[in-house]
């Protein structure tokens, strides 16, 4: 058995290396989506197909995150944590050896199944770790390591790319991995239950199906932002946005520690309106920038926005769950999250056929106001209460 730590402490050794963990398997992870579309593209591909880079792995995490949760709630984390980041490696490595469309399309989605099966995992690993009185605070600082990947690697991994082909891109994904391996080897997991029983009643948490539902519809916005920003910002003459991608990751790094702790302390209603208003803001403000200042403005608000929807969804979904369910909690909070994106990638590309660029995202501007009747319509907590049965011990 581990030792006694004080009472509420966050900064473990433990919350560390899980933070640092999880920057490595985003980091790997990114690499990939804005490389592989230009590496398929000299390989041949018609532009149709390499939408499908993203559509085929969103669609393999999906289907492996609710049974990913199951394992990880009946059989430990260690185990499933550590093989998933090996199967995820080995993934990376294949796209050197298969230079072929239709082969690269099939490995990205093994790929995305690994993606599913490593951050379910990770997520669920993090919140065994963090302590109940400070759950808001240390999910919104683990998740500002995903914000740094997603600054950091995506442009580093298309140097890298430009300089000498897919080979160091991939050198870089399974480099990180291995790090990432070697760190969870250290990690002390929480010891599981074991019910190695299967049943469908396990996929799913229901208690974490309002929170993933309220996301479903967030991501949905953040889906039609991504897909159409470039073009809706050459269309208005603003050609440079890479800007508004920093700006995105200054906001989230700069809000996330503090919503954390208001989520803790004044409860979700408190910090979720001001996201949904702050992402309705952005979403019109959006629709009417034809300046890089004004991408840069919505850029922020928005980060600040959904940073501050995602905290105090993200604890709503763990924070009043038993340890032995928070595998399938994770894993039914990221299906609404993954699913929103996919969705409101393509709905919107349906929209812009019709209205256009503009006015689809004043379309999309009402999910928001559609989150918030959902939330207090059915939520019953507005503040977090202890996680279920935990203890301050630390992790055996």
């Amino acid at each position: 058995m581990g030792a006694k730590k004080p009472k509420g402490m966050l900064w473990t050794k433990d919350f560390v290396l899980i933070t640092v963990v999880n920057l490595l398997i985003f980091s790997s992870w990114q690499a990939f989506p804005f490389v592989l579309p230009v590496y398929m593209q000299s390989l041949g591909a018609p532009d149709a197909v390499l939408g499908l880079v993203t559509a085929v792995t969103t669609v393999s995490a999906l289907l492996i995150r609710p049974f990913c949760g199951m394992i990880l709630d009946r059989f430990g984390r260690k185990g499933i944590f550590l093989s998933g980041i090996v199967f995820m490696g080995l993934a990376s490595i294949c796209f050197e050896f298969i230079p072929m469309v239709g082969a690269i399309l099939a490995l990205r989605f093994v790929h995305g199944l690994a993606w599913g099966i490593t951050s379910t995992s990770s997520q669920t690993v993090a919140t065994d770790i963090i302590p109940p009185k400070r759950f808001g605070e240390g999910m919104g600082l683990f998740a500002l390591s995903a914000s740094l990947a997603l600054a950091i690697a995506p442009g580093l991994a298309l140097e890298l790319f430009d300089w000498q082909g897919i080979t160091p891109v991939i050198i870089l994904a399974v480099g990180t991995l291995v790090l990432a391996f070697a760190f969870a080897s250290f990690l002390h997991y929480r010891p599981i239950e074991r019910h190695p029983t299967f049943s469908m009643r396990n996929l799913i948490e229901r208690s974490s199906v309002l929170p993933s539902v309220i996301v479903f519809f967030l991501t949905a916005c953040y889906g039609a932002l991504v897909t159409f920003l470039a073009i809706h910002a050459s269309a208005q003459g603003v050609n440079n946005i890479a800007p508004f991608f920093t700006a995105y990751a200054i906001a989230v790094a700069l809000s996330r520690p503090l919503l954390g702790k208001m989520v803790d302390h004044r409860g979700y209603a408190l910090v979720l309106v001001p996201g949904l208003l702050l992402m309705i803001a952005a979403l019109v403000l959006l629709s009417k920038a034809d300046s890089l200042t004004l991408f840069v403005l919505t850029a922020f608000l928005y980060g600040a926005g959904f940073a501050a929807c995602h905290s105090t969804l993200q604890t709503m979904a763990v924070a009043n769950v038993e340890p032995q369910h928070r595998g399938a909690a994770n894993a039914t909070f990221l299906i609404g999250f993954d699913s929103g994106i996919g969705v409101g990638s393509a709905v919107s590309g349906l929209i812009v056929a019709v209205l256009g660029y503009a006015d689809m995202y004043l379309c999309f501007a009402v999910l928001p106001l559609v989150s918030a009747a959902i939330f207090f319509a059915f939520a019953r907590h507005r503040k977090p209460p202890r996680l279920a049965n935990e203890t301050e011990e630390t992790h055996t």
